[in-house]
């Protein structure tokens, strides 16, 4: 499944959010060769209004982030999909909890530290 989807995820969305959702995976392979993008090169593998709603996709997963560069935005691949973790709440409901392997250390003050 595209971003590490669990098939019950998966079931539960409409065409339109399963076509995005395969966009934005196939968007992760633009970055193959290098974890910066520019934007131009990533509106020209698919339709414009595709692309940008699955880059929205990959930044409101905290995949990616994009930044100014000296000609065009650069969007830096950041994490990767890992899995969607089934909870069970307190109330019975089902919730979601999305993981993703930060490609960068964490930056952490020494003084944080035990």
């Amino acid at each position: 499944m595209p971003l590490a989807l669990p098939p019950e995820l998966w079931a539960g969305l409409t065409p339109a959010q399963r076509a995005v959702y395969q966009r934005a995976e196939s968007l992760l392979e633009a970055f193959s060769i290098s974890r910066d993008v520019g934007l131009s090169d990533l509106l020209s593998r698919g339709p414009r209004g595709e692309v940008l709603r699955a880059l929205e996709v990959l930044g409101g997963m905290e995949l990616i982030a994009v930044r100014a560069g000296d000609v065009e935005p650069v969007v830096r691949l950041i994490a990767v999909p890992s899995e969607h973790v089934r909870i069970v709440g307190p109330d019975g409901r089902v919730r979601w909890l999305f993981v993703a392997q930060p490609l960068d250390p964490p930056v952490v003050d020494p003084a944080n530290l035990n």
